[in-house]
């Protein structure tokens, strides 16, 4: 079964069975009038209230669009006791020069825990919260980082790992193609999006030419 087109008389357990990119429910968003910033999560939090028949002007954002000010802190004006809200702090290069020197390191990426901290204190209006406290949440536990509404929106990056994982793909000599065309197949189906090895099976015929 083929996903259907996006309306507003969809009960909210069959959007759920189907994956959205985000450009699309931020297009759902914008034509139904609700907020249309945020995260995946976010943005599906919205849609799903509003089909369960939440008038629109009661549906809120969560967090406040961070608008580009003329305060924008550099890298030597940023320290252990410096603001993440309403101070110019942003995790953004100056931030990563910042962090390199923190560090002692050539060369720093983000980790996912910063951002889901930096989205909770948007949404808390957290104005105590201290660049501080984003470094004391990289040794924080990582379950709490990964088991949440964000994190299950990354299905596509989640069902390429497990597909990876599982030795049985061994066998196809492109493994990056052949998991695009089976994800293909579980996008559009109802059914959830999880990897499993029955579904690359199931499919066989549709990957057979990628045997070695």
């Amino acid at each position: 079964m083929n996903r259907p087109a996006f309306n507003s008389k969809m009960d909210s357990e069959t959007f759920h069975k189907y994956y959205w990119y985000k450009a699309e429910l931020e297009q759902i968003c914008r034509k139904y009038k609700l907020p249309n910033y945020g995260t995946k999560a976010e943005l599906t939090g919205y849609i799903v209230q509003f089909l369960e028949g939440m008038p629109v002007q009661n549906i809120k954002s969560v967090r406040k669009i961070r608008r580009n000010t003329t305060l924008s802190l550099k890298a030597d004006q940023i320290t252990l006791n410096t603001k993440l809200l309403n101070s110019g702090f942003s995790l953004n290069n100056e931030a990563r020069i910042f962090f390199c020197r923190y560090f002692q390191v050539e060369k720093f990426s983000y980790r996912k825990s910063m951002g889901v901290m930096m989205r909770e204190v948007e949404k808390n209006a957290d104005t105590s919260a201290t660049v501080a406290d984003l470094i004391a949440c990289l040794d924080d536990d990582k379950q709490k980082y990964t088991e949440n509404a964000e994190e299950k929106t990354y299905q596509w990056n989640n069902f390429v790992k497990s597909f990876r994982n599982d030795p049985y793909n061994s066998k196809f000599s492109s493994q990056m193609k052949v998991a695009s065309i089976i994800w293909r197949i579980l996008r559009d189906s109802d059914k959830e999006k999880v990897y499993s090895r029955e579904l690359v099976k199931e499919n066989i015929k549709s990957i057979q030419k990628y045997v070695k």
